[in-house]
């Protein structure tokens, strides 16, 4: 009997054969098994919601990459989203106010509505400048601020949701590469940004009906993943994450809880190869 993963986590187990045409083979087992099949056997394309953080949006270099790294596959492969927050401009932005706000998960604590505006209007100058970036490379792209057309909104018991998402899914379905701020209305009040790290469970969990998706996590190192005595990990428990690794492992872990595959890679690992590659955090149970 021919080996084929389950549905659920994408092992291989003694249940016949699964054809992965979506994935770049077609056929019973495969020599290799990538990230990318790992998960299921469904025909829903898996969606790849990279989080940009603070550490990676500081980089003067890394935007240059990002965009060369984009621009040098095929458009739209693999399928994915970027998700922002403010970054540590909006810190040098404040701090030339004589503002020195402190950050909770993530988001910068503002007083008043002058810093509000201030953080805010950071947040739609990075966007812009990821978009500008990429268009400079030519990368088929679309800047979409949280707010636009009531995407992310915050309810009254804090938590954030991704409404009205289909017009996202029809850019991603065309090969556009949306890259989405963590802005949120609530209650049709005044943007405020939330930790980028909730506005991607959101839209994950809105996509979910129309992709398989995966958080993306990058690196602060030069591998794509997590090592140990022998190489690369493939797979490695949540508490192997460390500070050693990404800049925040409290996001990892957020992503963990939230139930959705969590993938540790880094630019060459997420677009350098036939498929996305780096450490997949076990989920619970595993």
């Amino acid at each position: 009997m021919e080996k084929s993963p389950r549905a659920d986590d994408g092992r291989w187990t003694e249940q016949g054969t699964c054809s992965y045409e979506q994935g770049g083979f077609a056929g019973a087992e495969p020599p290799i098994l990538s990230f990318a099949l790992m998960f299921s056997c469904s025909s829903m394309q898996t969606l790849y919601l990279v989080h940009l953080d603070r550490h990676h949006l500081g980089d003067s270099l890394f935007l240059k990459s990002l965009a060369q790294h984009f621009a040098e596959g095929a458009s739209g492969e693999p399928p994915c989203l970027l998700v922002h927050g403010s970054g540590e401009k909006v810190e040098r932005t404040l701090e030339a106010q004589g503002y020195f706000p402190e950050r909770t998960d993530g988001v910068l604590q503002v007083d008043g509505e002058e810093q509000r505006q201030l953080v805010e209007r950071a947040v739609r100058e990075t966007n812009q400048e990821i978009v500008a970036a990429l268009t400079d490379e030519v990368v088929s792209t679309v800047g979409v601020q949280g707010v636009d057309r009531d995407l992310l909104q915050r309810g009254a018991d804090g938590s954030v949701r991704a409404h009205n998402v289909g017009w996202v899914t029809a850019l991603i379905k065309q090969r556009v590469l949306p890259v989405v701020s963590a802005l949120v209305s609530e209650d049709g009040g005044r943007p405020e940004e939330v930790w980028a790290v909730e506005a991607l469970v959101a839209l994950a969990q809105a996509l979910k009906e129309e992709f398989d998706p995966v958080a993306c996590v990058l690196t602060t190192t030069d591998r794509p993943g997590l090592m140990n005595a022998t190489g690369e990990r493939e797979e490695a428990p949540l508490e192997a994450v460390s500070d050693d690794d990404v800049s925040n492992p409290a996001a990892v872990r957020r992503l963990h809880d939230a139930g959705f595959p969590v993938l540790l890679t880094n630019l060459q690992g997420l677009l350098g190869g036939e498929q996305p590659g780096g450490t997949r955090l076990k989920v619970s149970g595993e």
